[in-house]
């Protein structure tokens, strides 16, 4: 069995997840290209605002995998926003970004005092939808056409998940 961890990147796991980041064709169709100074520069940026937008390396066995970000905490309104990002297509369809989702909810209840979380994602990310209905977010709004990719249109799909009071 892979043990999934959550944690925060030190720079240089920052580092190497950029260095091996490969973006999902269908959800950015421009290829990425590494630059040291650039991460560099959005590593302090994640690091000054941890606070209130925490972005946590997601771990398979000591392998760095993906990014989850706890975005927008929300303290009087007890919500936030969750974003997940895998390294490339090799981290794909393991299980690591639904244990990784779930280790995010139970850390945002307990340490942030969140109570409901959303995401969001296109129409065509089946996989990101089999994520959040798996873990009960419910589908609470399509906007459609709303995003222009270069293959066309895009719908906006919007998910809530509320906390068992």
């Amino acid at each position: 069995m892979t043990r999934i961890e959550l944690r925060p990147f030190t720079r240089e796991e920052y580092h190497e997840f950029f260095r091996g980041y490969v973006p999902d064709p269908m959800m950015d169709p421009h290829p990425y290209h590494y630059q040291q100074t650039h991460v560099d520069r959005n590593f302090d940026y994640d690091e000054s605002r941890r606070d209130w937008y925490p972005t946590f390396g997601i771990f398979a066995d000591e392998a760095i995998v993906g990014t989850l970000s706890l975005k927008r905490i929300d303290r009087v309104d007890h919500k936030c926003e969750i974003g997940l990002m895998m390294m490339n297509d090799a981290c794909k369809n393991h299980g690591y970004g639904t244990a990784a989702m779930q280790l995010a909810m139970e850390k945002a209840q307990i340490e942030y005092g969140v109570k409901s979380i959303w995401a969001d994602t296109m129409g065509s990310n089946t996989r990101m939808q089999h994520i959040l209905s798996k873990l009960g977010f419910r589908l609470m709004e399509r906007i459609e056409r709303i995003y222009d990719m270069p293959h066309g249109k895009e719908d906006r799909l919007v998910y809530c998940w509320e906390a068992d009071e």
